[in-house]
C-alpha cells in the first residue's frame, strides 16, 4: 500500500487534517458508528473489532512515523478512534453515558495525567496508540465499577 493510503487511514479518512481540534472531532464522530456496532453486533464483536483495529493501526502508524520528524503528528487520529471506542466498552446504550465517556476521554487525552502521560512520552507507534488506549481503559473502568455497584 502507498504512504498516502496509510496517511488517509490514520487521519481517520481525512478528519485529522481538519485545522481545529481534529482529535476531539474524531472522538465525537466515532460515537455514532460505535453506537450502531454495539447495538447490532454486541460487546464480544466490539472488543474483537477494537483489537483488530489496534494491531492494524500499530503497523500503519509505525510505517508513517518512520519518515516524520514529529513522532506523534496531529493528523493521526486513528488513536482517538481506538481510545474513544475503548472508553465506551462498558457503557450502556444511553446518550448520557456516551456523552460522559466522550468528555472523560477527552479530558484525559488532553491533560494526560499519569499513567496516560507515561505512554504519551514514548515517541514511537506504541506511544501514539497506548496513551489513548490507557485513557479509554480508565474511563471504561469507571463505567464498569459504576454499573457493578448500581
Amino acid at each position: 500500500m502507498s504512504r498516502k493510503i496509510y496517511k488517509f487511514i490514520c487521519s481517520g479518512f481525512g478528519i485529522g487534517y481538519i485545522p481545529l481540534f481534529p482529535g476531539t472531532i474524531a472522538s465525537f464522530i466515532i460515537l455514532f458508528p460505535i453506537w450502531f456496532f454495539k447495538e447490532n453486533f454486541g460487546i464480544n464483536y466490539f472488543l474483537l473489532l477494537i483489537l483488530i483495529i489496534f494491531f492494524i493501526s500499530l503497523i500503519i502508524i509505525s510505517k508513517i512515523i518512520k519518515y516524520e520528524k514529529n513522532k506523534d503528528p496531529k493528523f493521526i487520529v486513528i488513536d482517538e478512534f481506538i481510545g474513544q471506542a475503548t472508553a465506551l466498552v462498558f457503557c450502556n446504550q444511553l446518550i448520557f453515558d456516551y456523552i460522559l465517556a466522550f468528555i472523560g476521554f477527552r479530558v484525559l487525552d488532553i491533560f494526560k495525567p499519569f499513567p496516560v502521560s507515561y505512554f504519551d512520552n514514548m515517541k514511537n507507534s506504541y506511544g501514539v496508540l497506548l496513551d489513548d488506549l490507557v485513557a479509554g481503559l480508565i474511563i471504561a473502568t469507571f463505567f464498569f465499577i459504576y454499573y457493578e455497584k448500581f
